[in-house]
């Protein structure tokens, strides 16, 4: 007992120290107190989509489902965080002595400091972010105007915090196991064999229905099961792990001449393609982020096709969704950049910004092209939708990344964050998006007019789009001389 004690009063002063830097780091980078509003606004959101998803004849169980699968993404991007000091953080800051490093400087063990970390995420990001998603369904839910209303808000939030923490765990075990010299390679063939098997076996919707559907009794099994694949993940996971040193050649006069670009403008796009190519996961992530879009989507379609009967035209639909890419994509492209890095070179940050969307467009064009294809042959979109639905993904590409770089410059991962500029950046893509969606629900396959209207939507916004990507290097240029 002597012994356990002490350990227990380690692990809960390493677990008040990792909340207060999380939250220290988010309030600083993500405009202070206004981050305080972000709860709130992602609990309207959700409040707002519910309800436009139940006027359209969506069934409350087709958006709790689709919720579900949300966060159960959205748990299985969170737990690459443990992870992210090996790679991303080092790229991005440096060597620096971070509360998730003091297993080299306090006698803790890795594994032991890694678990603490993943709890901390879990009710972390299970407080701030899928309680507000799960209070936003509350108009929906049994009782929304009785007494009962709070228990069945938090019997959902358990639902859904039980898939989170899942999501989580699953992630962390494909980690695991590469730490342990399972290729990558493997790992995704080994998953995608696995969700087609049980998809075309028809075994997912029983699973669905074991886990996430059972109400407290599937909670309480998939919280068993979770803790148990998570005690052997953390016992797999090799903390001695490094990446593989790589030899890499000098690939910038080669890829700068293959550019058909003026010689001014060359240089800047060649070492933006350089830094993605180079960095983790390199061309493929771009495209594994839409593949996973284009995924969720899918089956968001899917559910809802199989309770109301009602499928959109699949070429408006994933035209105009797949845009949102646009966003990931940005993101990977500067991800390792900061403007303050160029200033002391003889070219001016509008030259930076154009570079960017240049490369933007070089690499985002075969990254939605690709899913998009895929998805209007899976679902038999007609000519005419195919065709507008084309037009749409360009446009609103265009328009998404516009707005993106107008409002968040260099940092479009931070900004998310910070509630006023996130509110503003949902408040532009719904105005674009919504009307496209429902014109994409209610007339299938497109009339004449709607695909005329849809395309000049498309055009107009892609223009848009445009003017706000021009507009955005002389804001940020004058930002970044002013201070």
């Amino acid at each position: 007992m002597s012994r356990t004690f002490p350990a227990v009063s380690i692990d809960l002063t390493l677990l008040r120290t990792l909340f207060r830097e999380e939250w220290r780091l988010h309030a600083q980078l993500f405009g202070g107190r206004r981050f305080l509003g972000f709860p709130a606004i992602i609990a309207i959101l959700v409040a707002a989509a519910a309800v436009g998803l139940s006027a359209t004849g969506t069934s409350t169980d087709a958006i709790v489902t689709g919720l579900h699968v949300f966060v159960f993404a959205f748990g299985l991007y969170s737990g690459t965080a443990g992870f992210a000091g090996s790679d991303m953080l080092e790229n991005v800051f440096g060597d620096l002595s971070l509360v998730l490093s003091s297993s080299t400087t306090l006698p803790l063990s890795r594994r032991r400091l890694l678990g603490v970390f993943l709890v901390k995420d879990a009710l972390y990001y299970g407080v701030l972010f899928v309680l507000p998603m799960a209070s936003g369904l509350a108009p929906l839910l049994e009782g929304a105007h009785s007494v009962t209303l709070p228990l069945a808000i938090v019997a959902l939030w358990g639902s859904l915090f039980a898939l989170f923490v899942a999501g989580m765990v699953v992630t962390v075990a494909g980690i695991a196991l590469r730490t342990r010299g399972v290729p990558g390679w493997v790992l995704a063939i080994a998953a995608g064999t696995g969700a087609l098997a049980l998809w075309t076996t028809g075994t997912h919707s029983q699973l669905w229905a074991l886990f996430a559907g059972d109400g407290a009794a599937g909670t309480a099994m998939l919280t068993v099961s979770t803790l148990a694949l998570g005690a052997v993940a953390l016992r797999v996971y090799d903390p001695t792990y490094s990446r593989p040193s790589r030899t890499a050649t000098d690939r910038f006069a080669t890829l700068e001449r293959a550019l058909p670009l003026a010689s001014a403008e060359r240089g800047l796009v060649a070492k933006t393609l350089l830094d993605l190519g180079r960095s983790s996961g390199g061309f493929w992530k771009p495209l594994v982020s839409t593949v996973i879009l284009l995924a969720l989507v899918a089956a968001m379609v899917g559910i809802v096709g199989e309770i109301t009967g009602i499928e959109p035209a699949p070429g408006i639909f994933f035209g105009g969704v797949l845009g949102l890419s646009a966003f990931t994509t940005y993101n990977w492209l500067t991800q390792f950049d900061r403007v303050e890095a160029y200033l002391a070179y003889p070219v001016s940050v509008e030259a930076v910004f154009r570079a960017k969307r240049t490369a933007f467009v070089l690499v985002n064009g075969p990254t939605v092209a690709l899913p998009y294809v895929g998805a209007v042959l899976w679902f038999g979109a007609t000519p005419r939708d195919a065709a507008v639905g084309a037009v749409l993904l360009a446009g609103y590409s265009l328009y998404y990344y516009g707005l993106t770089v107008f409002l968040a410059g260099f940092d479009p991962n931070e900004f998310l964050f910070d509630a006023v500029r996130f509110a503003t950046f949902t408040l532009g893509v719904a105005v674009v998006l919504v009307p496209t969606l429902v014109a994409g629900f209610v007339v299938v396959p497109p009339s004449w007019p709607i695909t005329l209207a849809l395309g000049c939507s498309g055009l107009l916004f892609g223009a848009v789009g445009f003017v706000l990507s021009e507009r955005a290097g002389s804001k940020w240029e004058r930002v970044y001389r002013t201070g």
